[in-house]
């Protein structure tokens, strides 16, 4: 009831009524009642969104104070697909503690590209409500989105630790992992993605990426086929069985491959890039560069072509394809651009190698020291532990095991290897050698490292399994490599093993093929160091992306050298300098084609006319005559190599 016009003023002022709110218009409500706002609830339970909206507006313009009003309104804007922007950002401002409108509003913002907008939302959801799973995932997509990997792994991962069944949450940390060059934590997400859907081909195939990436390659292709399998039609998946395959040295089933990506989709890109890099491998650069070019045509942004393109092509002042990489790298690292971390690793050796080839040495090693920065995070080393390896071949290896071995294995004299450190001239010697007609080059082999990890009545690997190894099994282990050597040239009188690593083994190789030719390679300590660290290298070579790793594991290389010069007999293995090889090819030549037992062959000579498939860091140097511009390259460099100089000690040359 109106109070009397005397009476105490009801609004509470304390003045009576006629000198207060008499003649004034009663206060508007704040919001609607329950019957006015009940019937809106009902439209939205009832997916009734067109005529909600209407209604809501209405009400809105009644009620404009009222933020359940306008969250109701913004709704049914969402659910029709309208822009609920301006909507949503007048009901935080009426509701800013409520969380869902700040998520529904961060949903709308991550839609509309408005990233650094969402990322505010949804840290104010969580600020809210600390335990909201989705909005820690969608989080982690916009931060994943703008290149800020870290701070997505710890959002995805908080979305798991509240809901460990959010089988997005666990495939998107696995992607983002992947980026950041994490491939075992990303194995890791995918499989359990996988428990909780075990159908998807994509996440098998993302799984074979992350398995290709860490280096098993077996699981990878098992991974890939399973993808392929529940998707036949999967062209990526095939592709990247190409990929794996060409990895293993397969060639002809990498090929197949290729060839059933590209039936599926003729622009897979995937398969076209494989097909590029097979035609490198055999030497037909001009096919390569068109295979490239061609991927280009079809999407001009593709980065890995562009890569694969600047091994191919002549680096030239004013490179389209060149200025294009800067670009891309500038971008990247102005967090313009988001870019996957073994990418991002290929364009910095990348451009460092275009850099080099102009000859600009300033601009070229800052990309090799970042490129090697970022790949030497991807993994774990210890340089010490590998002196230890290496103190440990040393000690097993002794006289009196060298003589205990000696009178066993298998006879053939068919096994010529060429080893040393890697960028040595391994590529080329074995190159010059298997032009011979008698010679088959089976290129760089993983038999007898394999053999060597094996079990002799021990569990310990190698060295301690040859403290247990008897004739018997030194036999079986010798047979079993011939066999495998002839099944990949039956017909070869000789055939080349040219795993550069192989050195770590002359002693048992030695005791293994007493009649194989054992080939090691020499090169001046710096020049060879260098090269391994301007390498993106495709093995799990780790001690060749730190310089003073680099040079501390030369050092210990060169000692084993001597070690093996001490114990095993005169002319178990020949000594080539790769600088002599340069200086008088003929006469080195000849001197290795003795030692092999091989008549002189002027094809030796035209090495480089050889056709045959190269799959090695130096498959490009060996394509052309031997030139002499890889000797002392490491001068022009000397400035930056004083950690690998310090390490390499009484091997480093003079200094300038």
């Amino acid at each position: 009831m109106k109070p009397a016009r005397n009476d105490l003023c009801s609004c509470g002022s304390g003045k009576k009524y006629k000198h207060c709110c008499e003649g004034k218009a009663a206060p508007r409500a704040a919001g609607p009642s329950p019957d006015e706002f009940n019937p809106l609830v009902t439209l939205f339970n009832t997916g009734r969104f067109a005529e909600l909206e209407i209604r809501a507006r209405a009400l809105a313009g009644r009620y404009p104070a009222s933020g359940l009003v306008w969250k109701l309104l913004g709704a049914s804007l969402q659910m029709q697909g309208k822009n609920a922007l301006a909507v949503l950002q007048k009901t935080v401002g009426l509701m800013p503690n409520d969380a869902e409108v700040h998520f529904n509003l961060g949903v709308i913002q991550a839609s509309l590209g408005q990233s650094s907008d969402a990322v505010i939302s949804f840290r104010r959801v969580l600020a809210i409500k600390p335990n909201y799973p989705l909005a820690q995932y969608l989080l982690g997509n916009v931060l994943w989105s703008i290149g800020q990997l870290e701070a997505a792994v710890t959002c995805y991962s908080k979305a798991i630790e509240h809901k460990p069944e959010h089988a997005d949450a666990h495939y998107n940390l696995g992607n983002v992992l992947r980026d950041l060059g994490s491939f075992d934590g990303a194995v890791t997400s995918y499989r359990r993605y996988l428990m909780l859907k075990p159908d998807s081909a994509s996440a098998y195939n993302n799984l074979g990426s992350a398995l290709r990436s860490s280096g098993n390659l077996e699981a990878a292709i098992e991974s890939y086929r399973k993808a392929v399998a529940i998707k036949p039609d999967y062209f990526e998946a095939h592709s990247n069985i190409g990929h794996v395959l060409q990895d293993l040295g397969q060639l002809e089933d990498a090929l197949k491959s290729y060839r059933r990506a590209l039936e599926i989709n003729p622009v897979c890109t995937g398969a076209m890039l494989g097909m590029g890099l097979l035609h490198t491998v055999d030497g037909e650069m001009a096919k390569a560069e068109e295979a490239f070019l061609g991927v280009l045509e079809i999407d001009s942004n593709n980065l890995s072509a562009r890569l694969q393109l600047a091994g191919v092509q002549k680096v030239r002042p004013g490179d389209e394809n060149l200025a294009a990489l800067i670009a891309t790298e500038e971008a990247v690292r102005n967090n313009r651009l988001s870019m996957p971390y073994d990418q991002k690793v290929f364009l910095h050796f990348v451009l460092g190698d275009c850099f080099d080839d102009l000859g600009e040495h300033d601009k070229a090693f800052p990309h090799f020291l970042e490129g090697c920065r970022l790949k030497r995070a991807t993994f774990v080393y210890d340089a010490k532990q590998m002196t230890r390896h290496f103190d440990e071949v040393i000690r097993v290896f002794d006289q009196k095991t060298v003589d205990r071995l000696c009178g066993g294995g298998n006879p053939s004299k068919a096994p010529i290897f060429v080893l040393g450190m890697p960028r040595s001239g391994t590529t080329l010697t074995e190159q010059i050698i298997s032009s011979h007609p008698e010679v088959y080059g089976a290129g760089e082999l993983p038999d007898m490292v394999q053999i060597a990890h094996r079990a002799a009545a021990t569990t310990m690997g190698f060295p301690g399994n040859i403290l247990a190894l008897d004739r018997r099994n030194l036999t079986q282990w010798a047979d079993d490599y011939v066999a495998a050597l002839h099944r990949r040239a039956p017909d070869a009188r000789y055939i080349t093993d040219k795993m550069p690593d192989n050195f770590m083994f002359i002693g048992l190789i030695h005791a293994m093929l007493p009649n194989a030719r054992i080939i090691h390679v020499n090169r001046n300590p710096v020049d060879t160091c260098l090269s391994c660290f301007t390498k993106l290298f495709g093995g799990p070579l780790k001690h060749t992306y730190d310089l003073a790793e680099l040079g501390r594991y030369y050092v210990d290389y060169a000692r084993l050298m001597d070690h093996w010069r001490c114990v095993l007999p005169a002319g178990s293995f020949l000594d080539v300098q790769y600088e002599d090889i340069v200086a008088d090819q003929e006469a080195q030549t000849r001197r290795m084609l003795d030692f092999c037992g091989l008549e002189w062959n002027d094809a030796c000579l035209d090495f480089y006319k050889q056709k045959r498939s190269i799959d090695t860091a130096s498959l490009a140097q060996v394509r052309r005559p031997i030139y002499k511009s890889s000797m002392e390259r490491w001068r022009p460099y000397e400035k930056y190599l004083g950690p690998l100089l310090d390490a390499l000690g009484d091997l480093s040359p003079k200094r300038n």
